[in-house]
């Protein structure tokens, strides 16, 4: 999944969709003229692209030199002319931005670092034809500039840009089962064609001697020192980074770097200017105790930088992660007590600092959990003063943190007042943003947050009188911005009530009763004229050709059909066509063509279904999310010798590849391997826990439960006896990623071995899913899919009060739509219908808790007892 989400909540009020979509729609002349002769042109949602295509035009090679063109916004319109007249003139394939919305984008403070500034980018057919353009357009072009794109190479000192890449579009893996799009090495193998932010030519090439100058100016700037000594990058964006320095005499200090022209916000600001107002903010407001000293502001090479005071602490966020007694099982009054005590001292000193700020005449602008740090000895400290401003005499702030600012507080003392009141309710439930999904969820939170704490008779109606709209909770929302991006604040879905929520008294046929209407949800959402996606899901699909079982039509659809809803024959249509003629033939379960395969053969398609695996490209991932682990899991299901469909010598190879696999678990690799059921050695083991099903070689129990050990020993138990997997820093819970899918694994091999130490941990990772607070809802790394672990393991002692209680507890993050109910996706800034992170799953997981589904799709669903100890 994505991990820039907020770039593709802008487009739509409801979903997550391309950057390009919505907003300014303004196109550049260029984009609205006709096909040139002799062209072939194209136009995807991001870019047009001219190819030559006339007699005597000679093909494109696969790979070489791509030239880029940077711009700044008030110029882009006519580099693009200028640029693409040389180019159709000279007849140069080449590709440039349709709109100044894209543009801008292109160039945000949190686009991708490494491709971030592009605007046009050429095609030379040979390094004969690159020395001539870029002669050519060197001086086409003097005298104009644009943000410095940090993966390419300079040349000149205009706005052009060089690196080597791919033409045409090819794709490999990566160790770790990721697809990469990729170039050709000289042994014609295929390695990754990376977008790292730095520039670096494939280790075989020659520079040709155009570049040299430009190679050696590289140099010499690398080798520009700065005058303190960075000792760790802290955060990093498309405007420049934070990092940890010190200086000369060895004191501590926080580098905050600005790029000119780059790291652009909503209205075109960028980092330098961005930086600037920041130390006005802090000179301005010097000596209060909650903002940093300003110590030094100097330029190194071409970038910015202030010089901070250090401060040592955790964020706010961090905070609220450690300590909320809500994330652990069985929280005690008392710890519920001292923790909402907690949240209303730091409030307090959080309005004592706003106060006085606001008493200097200005505004923070920015207030929420991660732009606030709480000392050692618990005291507050505001960071990130970009957005500070003086209400009435600067601009407002086109960025923004959604949860943290409505439309009804866009700036000024307002903006600080609602972004205060809206910590005091994150503190206790982190769930603000589903406010901007729907009004109507304030209200909903507020008793949830009274259910759980202890609060001061006041708190409710002043956070209720701060943060509620003013208009009626049926109006859409009028749009935010993103402190991301330039997102705006999602319209609400709808304000109708959630109406009857099913208790445990209405059994099955409540849960089941819900079901319906988020099937209702999803097939309403359904854009069968869009080539790209069928339904609104997570940006992934967006990218992966729409059609997965984790983001796409397939995880959908198998839904629809596995919990017996209606599912459109046009809709099954459009999986199958958009599965066939992919343009990356990905292998997969839940990320490429083998989960479409296995969705297509339970809609009655079977035939398609085999003619997408044997489409399928060759991999060496093991994972059961895109690797052999999930690919065997859809052959198990796909292959009946009885009615002609024999995969019996396929799975004996993947078989015995893995067992193998299983053998080199602990050999060095280039990254550290990872754990858990979607990408560790647990989706080994459920692979491996079918194949015994069909064949009963007790041999296969051994591999699975090596495998098991093998993820358990990334496992952590807490004081309490809670039993989280570690994911790098993390202790997580989930089902993808966290222990909830060791658990449904090693509950599944405990149906056919005893194991001590298996079981001990299986009591532990239930123990842990009692938490009665989770961030997402969704099945991957939500609550649903806690829903569906307790639900496979009913018949285990004190599941059934946390099943009801996360069921019950669902309801926080139902959002109305249509006629039906839905769930936001990741991050929370949309609604999604997919499968791994939205409606879908949580479909799933509801007929999983009714005792009518297993709690993935591909895995089995056990009935049978756990074998005792003996």
């Amino acid at each position: 999944m994505r991990d820039n989400h907020h770039v593709y909540a802008g487009a739509d009020p409801l979903f997550y969709d391309h950057p390009a979509g919505g907003g300014d729609q303004r196109r550049f002349a260029a984009a609205d003229r006709g096909t040139p002769a002799g062209f072939r042109r194209h136009e995807t949602a991001s870019w047009i692209h001219l190819v030559p295509d006339g007699p005597g035009d000679p093909s494109l090679p696969a790979q070489g030199y791509k030239i880029h063109v940077s711009s700044t916004t008030e110029d882009a319109e006519r580099v693009i002319d200028l640029v693409s007249e040389y180019c159709l003139r000279e007849r140069v394939a080449h590709k440039f931005l349709p709109t100044h919305r894209i543009h801008l984008l292109n160039n945000g403070k949190y686009a991708r670092r490494g491709s971030s500034g592009k605007l046009l980018t050429l095609y030379p057919a040979d390094e004969a034809r690159l020395t001539i353009v870029l002669t050519d357009l060197d001086r086409r072009l003097s005298g104009f500039t644009g943000p410095y794109i940090l993966g390419d190479l300079r040349y000149g000192n205009g706005p052009l840009y060089v690196r080597y890449g791919g033409f045409t579009e090819r794709w490999c893996t990566e160790p770790d089962g990721t697809r990469i799009l990729a170039i050709e090495a000289p042994d014609g193998s295929l390695v990754p064609d990376r977008r790292e932010p730095y520039f670096q030519l494939p280790a075989w090439l020659t520079p040709p001697d155009i570049l040299r100058e430009a190679l050696n100016a590289h140099d010499r700037q690398s080798l520009d020192p700065l005058p303190y000594q960075v000792e760790a990058a802290l955060h990093f964006s498309n405007g420049g980074g934070i990092y940890r320095a010190r200086d000369a005499a060895g004191r501590e200090l926080v580098l905050r770097e600005a790029r000119p022209l780059a790291g652009l916000d909503g209205s075109g600001t960028d980092a330098v200017a961005r930086l600037e107002q920041e130390e006005r903010a802090l000179r301005a407001l010097s000596g209060l105790p909650w903002v940093p000293r300003l110590l030094d502001r100097f330029t190194a090479w071409e970038h910015h930088y202030l010089a901070e005071e250090y401060v040592e602490g955790e964020t706010l966020r961090q905070f609220m992660a450690r300590n909320n007694p809500l994330v652990r099982p069985d929280p005690t009054p008392e710890a519920l007590a001292r923790y909402s005590a907690k949240v209303e001292d730091i409030a307090g000193q959080l309005r004592q600092a706003l106060d006085a700020m606001h008493e200097r005449g200005w505004a923070f602008g920015d207030l929420h959990p991660t732009n606030v740090l709480l000392r050692p000895d618990g005291r507050v400290c505001l960071i990130d003063f970009e957005t500070a401003h003086r209400p009435g005499l600067d601009t407002p702030p086109s960025m923004g943190c959604p949860g943290f600012v409505a439309p009804h507080a866009p700036e000024g003392f307002a903006r600080d007042h609602y972004a205060l009141h809206s910590i005091r309710l994150a503190m206790l439930l982190p769930l603000t943003m589903l406010i901007d999904l729907e009004a109507g969820k304030l209200d909903e939170l507020l008793a949830a947050a009274a259910e759980f704490f202890p609060l001061p008779p006041s708190w409710h109606e002043e956070v209720r009188t701060a943060l509620r709209r003013p208009t009626a909770s049926t109006t859409p929302a009028t749009p935010t911005t993103s402190t991301n991006s330039t997102t705006p604040g999602a319209s609400a879905a709808s304000a109708r009530p959630t109406a009857h929520w099913p208790g445990e008294e209405d059994g099955a046929a409540g849960l089941t009763a819900l079901g319906a209407r988020l099937a209702r949800a999803l097939t309403a959402s359904a854009t069968p004229e869009r080539t790209d996606r069928l339904f609104p899901g997570d940006p992934a699909a967006l990218h992966d050709g729409g059609y997965t079982l984790a983001h796409g039509a397939a995880g959908v659809l198998y839904t629809l059909h596995a919990t017996g809803h209606p599912f459109r024959e046009e809709h099954t249509e459009w999986l199958w066509r958009a599965a066939r003629h992919a343009a990356d033939a990905r292998p997969g379960l839940y990320s490429g063509l083998h989960g479409a395969a296995l969705a297509l053969d339970r809609l009655g398609r079977p035939e398609q279904a085999l003619e997408l695996v044997q489409r399928a490209a060759p991999t060496d991932d093991t994972s059961l999310y895109g690797g052999l682990a999930g690919i065997g899991i859809a052959l198990h299901h796909l292959h009946r010798p009885a009615h002609g469909t024999d995969l019996g010598d396929e799975l004996d190879a993947l078989t015995t590849h893995l067992a193998d696999r299983l053998d080199h678990l602990d050999d060095p690799g280039p990254a550290p391997r990872r754990a858990g059921l979607m990408h560790g050695p647990t989706g080994t083991a459920a692979f491996l826990l079918h194949r015994y099903e069909a064949v009963r070689d007790p041999a296969l129990l051994d591999l699975a439960q090596r495998a098991l050990h093998a993820d358990a020993g990334h496992c952590v138990r807490s004081d309490e006896g809670a039993v989280n997997l570690r994911d790098g820093t993390r202790l997580l819970p989930y089902l993808a990623n966290g222990s909830a899918g060791l658990a449904l694994t090693a509950g599944h091999y405990l149906r056919h071995r005893h194991d001590d130490a298996l079981q001990e941990l299986l009591d532990g990772i239930l123990y842990a899913a009692r938490a009665p607070f989770v961030l997402y809802d969704d099945l991957f790394t939500g609550r649903a899919g806690l829903i569906a672990l307790l639900a496979a393991h009913r018949d285990h002692p004190g599941t059934r009060e946390p099943l009801q209680r996360h069921l019950r507890l669902l309801r926080w993050h139902a959002i109305g739509y249509r006629d039906g109910l839905a769930f936001p996706g990741a991050q929370h800034y949309r609604l999604s219908m997919d499968l791994a992170t939205g409606t879908a799953g949580v479909l799933h997981a509801l007929h999983a808790a009714a005792g009518t589904q297993p709690p993935l799709p591909g895995l089995h669903q056990h009935s049978e007892p756990l074998i005792p100890a003996a």
